[in-house]
């Protein structure tokens, strides 16, 4: 037997104990990996310190990278463990490509890529990324290494609930280091959780400015959250359901699916595989559009322009309204580039649909299904989507109109003041971008304002409030019963009861927690007007984040409050209908039917 075989059946016949040391190995590397990246990026470092870190990082390269070689030696069926883990083939792909260009050009190629891109501090960020993508790698590995943690009896809602309390104090910790910021002190810690909180659940209110008082590592971190909480809503649950479905029931799987739209139970791994591809090429399709839109604008380098785009473009579709403008889109040139406020009104849009709705009625298959058969119509919540977001959009548009003064448009023609009405009225769907200075805006707008950002979006998207369909739902039944109907009907269909029951019950929560939230603000910040502290708190919890300029000035508790109201917005609704989806236990008995005065 040479030394080849030797080495094979050492390997088979101890591949038990090898592969359980191998998670062993990937946990320490990835919580390794993890705190290495923090102080290389979260720290001013010497050169010195630097090339000790990169030979570090290195060494972890070649940890996973035989780690991956080992378990594909040891699979059974090569082909299919490439494809079942093809994403962390590329990633060590990439890693080990990037290397032999070092040695080959003293250069790897990401690096110069970035240089030839005129990006600005590129070394930073080349690192930055090929850190975070052997870091997403390790996680992969670090997830199948702790499955037993999913295999318990959690609930899916708790599920959603840790992921994104991970997310937000994760995000928060990253952003109080002194390295991700231009004063090179570290951030306050409340306002650092109110920032991470604000992007994972893509509200956009902000207490320091993102364009002047974050670098671009910590510009960084604050889209990957907006990006993870825009999207993690909708792929946890496939995720986890295609991940650990041996560890859950099929109630949980179908509770999971109904919020996905998926067809059965099985096709939910595939559909987060459409909604990754889906949403990014709606952003990439958005980072080029505003690229071309932005005129006489003037930025540094290519490199800033292409970064600005895609930054505006995934903070656009889930509806974040976090911006690396100093004035967001009141920036000067910016606020009269009116084509750009109506292509990023549009990408904000199609986020707040919701991807069930994009899917059934812009996806291309659908779309080849129609002209072929001209009868089949979308469906009923489809239409609910997109008629009430468009009669959304207008009510909004008239109120920004009319009830102006003349001390925002005077400079402005027609065409301009309804672009202008168009943007922050589409913004007002729950997204924070704003092209005009909302401090001044008379109490009848901020009220009304206040009752769109309720409303909020639609159900499955990027977008908060009470959702569209729930507000439907809701004025369905209250139109019913006065005029006496028994059934409730919508578009040639009954509802439900219990779909009337929740939507009510969804209602009925928000405002008594919207209504707490207030009362917490007017305690602890007594000296700001009732009115805009009540924005602030419809702006939080409906994850829309436009606010009349008060948001920095307020106090710790005030910053904590809204943040709470920031997560409850973005989990709570979505907590709340599963809860009253799990089957009830009924009686086989009936009390007597009681009468009450009602009204």
């Amino acid at each position: 037997m040479n030394y080849k075989k030797k080495i094979s059946y050492f390997l088979f016949k101890n591949e038990e104990i090898i592969l359980r040391l191998l998670r062993i190995l990937t946990l320490i590397s990835s919580l390794l990996v993890l705190g290495v990246m923090v102080y290389r990026f979260g720290f001013n470092h010497t050169e010195e310190n630097i090339k000790l870190i990169i030979l570090t990082t290195r060494f972890f390269y070649l940890v996973f990278i035989i780690g991956f070689l080992i378990r594909l030696t040891l699979a059974k069926d090569k082909q299919s463990f490439l494809s079942s883990n093809a994403l962390e083939g590329i990633l060590i792909l990439l890693v080990i490509y990037d290397g032999v260009s070092y040695f080959l050009f003293g250069h790897p190629i990401l690096e110069k890529l970035l240089i030839r891109l005129g990006i600005v501090n590129y070394r930073a960020i080349y690192h930055f990324f090929i850190q975070f993508f052997l870091l997403f790698f390790a996680g992969i590995e670090l997830v199948k290494s702790i499955n037993s943690i999913y295999t318990s009896k959690l609930k899916p809602t708790t599920l959603f609930i840790i992921s994104f309390v991970i997310l937000i104090l994760g995000g928060g910790v990253l952003l109080t280091l002194p390295g991700f910021n231009h004063t090179g002190n570290p951030l306050n810690f409340v306002d650092a959780v109110f920032t991470a909180g604000s992007a994972s659940c893509v509200t956009g209110l902000t207490v320091v400015n993102t364009a002047t008082f974050f670098n671009i590592k910590g510009q960084i971190i604050i889209l990957l959250l907006i990006q993870l909480g825009g999207i993690g809503i909708l792929t946890f649950a496939s995720f986890f359901a295609s991940f650990i479905k041996k560890g859950i029931g099929v109630k949980h799987q179908i509770a999971m699916n109904e919020l996905l739209d998926a067809e059965n139970i099985s096709g939910s791994y595939y559909l987060i595989k459409r909604i990754l591809i889906m949403t990014f090429l709606i952003e990439g399709l958005g980072a080029l559009g505003i690229y071309v839109l932005w005129g006489d604008y003037q930025f540094s380098s290519p490199g800033e322009k292409i970064y600005t785009s895609i930054f505006h473009s995934v903070s656009a579709f889930c509806n974040a309204g976090f911006s690396t403008l100093e004035y967001n889109f009141e920036t000067p040139l910016i606020s009269e580039l009116y084509m750009l406020h109506i292509f990023v009104g549009v990408i904000i849009f199609f986020g707040s649909l919701g991807f069930p709705v994009i899917r059934d009625v812009f996806s291309p298959l659908m779309l080849r299904i129609r002209l072929k058969e001209p009868w089949r119509e979308w469906k009923l919540s489809s239409k609910v989507s997109i008629y009430m977001s468009i009669a959304l959009i207008l009510v909004g548009m008239a109120s920004f109109y009319f009830l102006l003064d003349d001390s925002i448009f005077p400079k402005h023609s027609p065409i301009a003041q309804i672009a202008i009405c168009f943007f922050q009225s589409i913004n007002l769907r729950t997204s924070g971008f704003n092209s005009i200075n909302l401090e001044h805006l008379p109490n009848t707008l901020l009220l009304l304002s206040m009752f769109l950002m309720f409303i909020g979006a639609s159900s499955a998207s990027t977008g908060g409030g009470i959702k569209t369909s729930t507000f439907v739902i809701m004025m369905v039944a209250i139109i019913g019963t006065i005029r006496g109907k028994r059934e409730m009907t919508l578009g040639n269909r009954s509802i439900a009861q219990d779909l009337i029951y929740k939507a009510f019950a969804v209602v009925i929560f928000s405002g008594l927690f919207v209504l707490l939230v207030i009362t917490v603000l007017s305690f602890t910040d007594k000296g700001i007007e009732l009115v805009r502290l009540a924005y602030e708190a419809v702006s939080a919890f409906a994850t829309v984040g436009l606010s009349t300029g008060i948001t920095s000035g307020l106090s710790d508790a005030s910053k904590v409050t809204l943040t709470i109201a920031m997560f409850v917005g973005r989990v709570g609704i979505v907590t709340l209908a599963y809860s009253l989806s799990e089957k009830a236990i009924n009686a086989d008995y009936k009390y007597a039917t009681t009468h009450m005065n009602i009204g």
